[in-house]
C-alpha cells in the first residue's frame, strides 16, 4: 500500500494558501444569467488548472454561453473524469445571510458564501490533490481530466453540445460525481448517482391585462386559476397524485432495495434537525422515508408569483400568474413522456388553458452500489473518516452524469466531504475546513486505489 505520510503533510503545508484560494473563487458572484461573472469564474478556474499543472482547453459555443472547460494531467493507462462546474446558485434572499454571500468569511473554522461548499469547495480539493501528489509521488497513476461547465445550476443545458465539440472527452474508464458528503457524525455516504431533473413552468393567463382589483366579482383572476390548478397536483399528505408521473420507472431492483434498507435511519435525523422538523409529508420514516429519497419521482413548486408582490399594496386584479416547478426522475424515466402525463393531469382536471414552459430537462445515470468505483470510493472515504461509510444507490439531488457517462456506459460515484449542515443552495452556505482537508485526502486515495483495480468494468 502506498504511504500517504507525505501527501498528507503536503496538504497542510499549503492548506492556507489553499483557503485563500477558495476565498478568492468564492468572491466571483458565478450565477446564472450573469454572464461576466461566468466568464470571470470560467477564466479563474482555466487559469487554476493550468497552475496544477494540466493541459487546459476551453471550449466555447458563443458569447451567450459559459463555456466548459478541461483540464487534463497525467499519462496513465486509465482515465478518471471529474465532474464539476463554476457556477452557483442565486444568493437571494440576501437578507437571509449573516456575512455578504460574496464577501467570505470564516468563522468557527468555517468558511461561508455561496459556493462554499457547491461547487467551489468541491472543486478545488480535487486540484489540490493532484499537486500534493506530484509532489509526494511524482506522476499520476491515472490520467485526470477535469469537466468543469457553468451551467449545471440551471440544467446544464448546452453540456451535450460542448461535450460534442471535443467526443473523446466523453470516453473514460470512471468518473467522479461533483463532491461527495459526510453526514454530522461526520461518516461518509457515497452513492453511486443522482436523480435526473425537468424543470418547466406553468403559466395561467385569464385575460388581456391586470384589472383594478374592484372589478374582480366579474373577472378571472390569473393567480386563482393557477392556484386552483395546483391544488390537483397532491394529496392532503403532499404526495404526487399526477398519473403517469412515474412513466417508465423500473421497480427498484433486490440489490437497491437491500443497499437502501441497510443505510442507517438516523441519518434523517440529520435532516429534521436541520430544518428543523418534527414530521415529513405524508408521516414518512425510517426504511420508507430512505426509500422514497431514493426511488420517488418528485413534484415541487420552486417558485410562484403572480400580481403584485411588493411590499406596498396595489389593489389589482391579475392576469397572468405563474408557478414553477421541478420534478426529479430516476433512470429509464424519459423527459417527454413525464411531461406529458402532466399535461394531461392539467386536461382532465378543467386546466387545458394552463400552458406548460420546459426550460431544463436531464435524465438520471445510476451505478450499482457493488461496483468497484463506488466500493473504492467508499473504501478511501471511510480509511479517511475513520468510520465505515453508508453506501447509497443515488441522492436526491441531481448531477449531469448523463451527458457525461451514458454514451459509453461509464460508472460514476460521489467522493468528497460535504456535509448535511452546508446549506448549499440556501443562504449561509458553508464548508468546514477540515473537510476540504478531508475531501483532498480521500482524492489521492481514490487515484491510488483506482489505479490498482483489477478491473473496471463499464454500467451494465
Amino acid at each position: 500500500m502506498t504511504d500517504f505520510t507525505r501527501f498528507d503533510a503536503i496538504i497542510d503545508e499549503h492548506l492556507e494558501d489553499w483557503i485563500e484560494e477558495l476565498l478568492a473563487f468564492c468572491r466571483i458572484p458565478s450565477e446564472g444569467g450573469d454572464r461576466a461573472s461566468l466568464r470571470l469564474a470560467a477564466e479563474w478556474t482555466a487559469d487554476r488548472l493550468r497552475r496544477a499543472g494540466c493541459a487546459v482547453e476551453v471550449l466555447e459555443l458563443g458569447e451567450d454561453v459559459p463555456p466548459l472547460v478541461v483540464g487534463e494531467l497525467g499519462d496513465g493507462p486509465r482515465t478518471l473524469s471529474s465532474v464539476g462546474h463554476y457556477d452557483v446558485q442565486p444568493a437571494a434572499p440576501l437578507d437571509l445571510w449573516t456575512y455578504p454571500p460574496y464577501n467570505p468569511a470564516i468563522r468557527d473554522d468555517r468558511i461561508y458564501a455561496r459556493g462554499a461548499t457547491d461547487n467551489k469547495g468541491e472543486l478545488l480539493p480535487r486540484i489540490w490533490a493532484l499537486e500534493a501528489w506530484v509532489e509526494a509521488f511524482g506522476a499520476l497513476p491515472v490520467r485526470v481530466r477535469h469537466l468543469v461547465e457553468g451551467e449545471e445550476e440551471t440544467g446544464s443545458v448546452h453540456l451535450d453540445a460542448l461535450l460534442d465539440l471535443r467526443p473523446d472527452l466523453r470516453r473514460a474508464d470512471a468518473a467522479l460525481i461533483e463532491g461527495g458528503e459526510l453526514d454530522l457524525a461526520g461518516r461518509p455516504m457515497v452513492q453511486g448517482g443522482g436523480k435526473g431533473i425537468i424543470v418547466l413552468e406553468l403559466v395561467a393567463r385569464t385575460m388581456a391585462h391586470d384589472a383594478h382589483s374592484s372589478l374582480t366579482v366579474v373577472l378571472p383572476n390569473a393567480g386563482q386559476r393557477l392556484v386552483k390548478a395546483l391544488a390537483t397536483l397532491w394529496d392532503d399528505d403532499l404526495r404526487p397524485v399526477v398519473e403517469g408521473l412515474d412513466v417508465g420507472a423500473q421497480p427498484p431492483t433486490p440489490e437497491q432495495l437491500a443497499i437502501v434498507d441497510a443505510q442507517d435511519p438516523s441519518t434523517l435525523d440529520d435532516i429534521r434537525e436541520d430544518w428543523q422538523l418534527e414530521r415529513f409529508n405524508a408521516g414518512l420514516d425510517g426504511v420508507d422515508a430512505l426509500r422514497a429519497l431514493t426511488f420517488d419521482t418528485t413534484l415541487n413548486i420552486q417558485g410562484l408569483w403572480s400580481g403584485h408582490t411588493e411590499a406596498t399594496a396595489k389593489t389589482v386584479t391579475p392576469a397572468e400568474a405563474h408557478a414553477r416547478i421541478d420534478i426529479r426522475i430516476i433512470p429509464d424515466q424519459d423527459p417527454p413522456a413525464v411531461i406529458e402525463a402532466l399535461r394531461r393531469h392539467l386536461d382532465r382536471h378543467g386546466f387545458a388553458d394552463i400552458e406548460i414552459v420546459v426550460s431544463e430537462s436531464e435524465p438520471a445515470w445510476w451505478t450499482p452500489p457493488s461496483h468497484p468505483v463506488v466500493q473504492t470510493a467508499a473504501a478511501v472515504s471511510a480509511e479517511v473518516a475513520g468510520m465505515p461509510p453508508s453506501i447509497g444507490v443515488s441522492f436526491p439531488g441531481t448531477v449531469p452524469m448523463h451527458q457525461v457517462c451514458a454514451r459509453y456506459r461509464v460508472p460514476a460515484t460521489t467522493l468528497g466531504a460535504g456535509r448535511a449542515d452546508c446549506r448549499a443552495h440556501a443562504p449561509d452556505e458553508n464548508i468546514r475546513i477540515d473537510d476540504l482537508v478531508a475531501a483532498t485526502k480521500m482524492m489521492g486515495r481514490f487515484l491510488d486505489a483506482f489505479a490498482r483495480l483489477p478491473e473496471v468494468p463499464p454500467v451494465p
